[in-house]
């Protein structure tokens, strides 16, 4: 298996405590480090967390493709699949944690759980998505883990010895496969327990907004598909990126995988272009004038380039037509994947905020003169320094996470040879 370079793991790290300080830097400042307004309550942070959150949903969904329903071209994308799922949702949860007014009142809504709460629901399908998550990877590595383990020695012996959970491998090798067709079966189980969390998840972020009567643009029973299907482009395109880049370019079938994950991300990034066509189309037909000046603000405002260059050109003009002319070349796909998931980027920022700078009444805008009160919204050097900071963050515990675990299946022969009894 290939290694993240030391070098990236140190820039990252470094990155990672510029966001750990960040974080701890608005802690004890507070929310004026931000430029949210009273009009504008959400911003970057917020469009972070949705994105993060679709991440680790879509890399979740993605997975099920595999273990669910049986997509085996595309297998050995499956561990990473997971454990990509996992780190972006720390990453979404770190990012809302730190948009909180007071952070540490985030206890209340386990403390004062209530049923009629779309937010109270959403947490709850945040701790089951995760223990789901965590089960599934550990039975599809548990066998590799111990091999790790025995054949270890220092630091990963005990890393290993703790993250195998004592289990010993068949040390023969029809024991070795039944054992695997197992752990098979029970991901298939947990996968399918996990299709409605992840849809849960990601789709109750999306019904958070979906709710809010006074946002025109945001009070559509569409919006929470709207959620899912973005978040599958970003969790297929995450992977065709990662494979590309990370995945064992000698393999025979390297090159196969890799086109199989990019058709696959192209298919997702048609059916969000066709949902976002008719949202606008729709939109604008409607003429409600709240929902037109959110749309034309979107495309024609003062940052146009969010939309036209992020939203329509990095996450589906690029994608598509590398995908078409140069679908062969390993190079191109990694661009392609890597175009989608940052122009998904700028597909989030246009949920959160353009919806804050239609004036609930016309004219309010010029009666204040407050930069407290505007409607208006650019983030802060400090959101963008913390923003960047976690990011590196949890890049760093990816990095980390690739080249201590097992993210792609040993050889059969490797692990019955030097395994334990079970």
């Amino acid at each position: 298996m290939r290694k993240v370079p030391a070098w990236f793991i140190i820039l990252s790290g470094l990155g990672g405590l510029v966001g750990i300080i960040s974080i701890i830097y608005r802690l004890i400042v507070g929310m004026k480090v931000t430029n949210l307004t009273s009009s504008v309550p959400w911003g970057e942070w917020v469009a972070f967390y949705i994105y993060f959150i679709g991440l680790s949903a879509g890399s979740f969904l993605f997975s099920t493709l595999i273990y669910v329903f049986g997509q085996k071209n595309i297998e050995k994308a499956g561990r990473m699949a997971l454990v990509s799922a996992v780190i972006a949702l720390i990453a979404g949860l770190l990012f809302v944690w730190i948009d909180l007014g007071h952070p540490w009142r985030f206890l209340n809504v386990f403390i004062h759980w209530h049923y009629t709460s779309v937010l109270a629901w959403e947490i709850l399908f945040y701790v089951f998505y995760i223990i789901v998550i965590f089960a599934e990877a550990w039975y599809l590595m548990r066998c590799d883990l111990a091999y790790l383990r025995d054949t270890s020695s220092g630091f990963r012996k005990t890393l290993y010895g703790i993250l195998s959970l004592g289990w010993k491998c068949p040390t023969t090798e029809e024991r070795f496969k039944a054992c695997h067709i197992q752990s098979l079966k029970v991901a298939t189980v947990l996968g399918i327990i996990g299709i409605p969390l992840a849809i849960g998840v990601h789709g109750g972020t999306g019904a958070i907004f979906a709710v809010v009567k006074a946002r025109p643009y945001w009070y559509s029973p569409i919006f929470p598909i709207i959620f899912l299907v973005s978040a599958l482009v970003s969790g297929a395109a995450l992977m065709t990126f990662l494979y590309a880049v990370l995945g064992d370019k000698k393999s025979p079938d390297y090159m196969n995988i890799l086109r199989n994950l990019g058709g696959w991300m192209v298919l997702f990034i048609s059916l969000d272009l066709l949902l976002m066509v008719a949202e606008l189309l729709v939109g604008l037909y409607g003429n409600i004038p709240d929902h037109v000046y959110v749309l034309k603000t979107i495309m024609f405002g003062p940052y146009w380039y969010v939309f036209w260059i992020g939203q329509m050109g990095m996450a589906v003009i690029v994608p598509i037509v590398i995908y078409i002319f140069k679908r062969d070349s390993a190079f191109w796909l990694a661009l392609a994947g890597l175009s989608a998931v940052v122009g998904i980027v700028g597909v989030r920022f246009n949920l959160v905020i353009p919806a804050f700078v239609a004036p609930p009444i016309p004219g309010l805008e010029d009666v204040y003169n407050q930069f407290r009160l505007l409607f208006e919204y650019f983030p802060s050097l400090t959101e963008w320094i913390s923003s960047i900071g976690i990011i590196s963050l949890v890049v760093f515990i990816f990095s980390l996470a690739y080249n201590f675990l097992p993210m792609f299946e040993l050889p059969v022969e490797v692990i019955i040879k030097k395994g334990g009894e079970s």
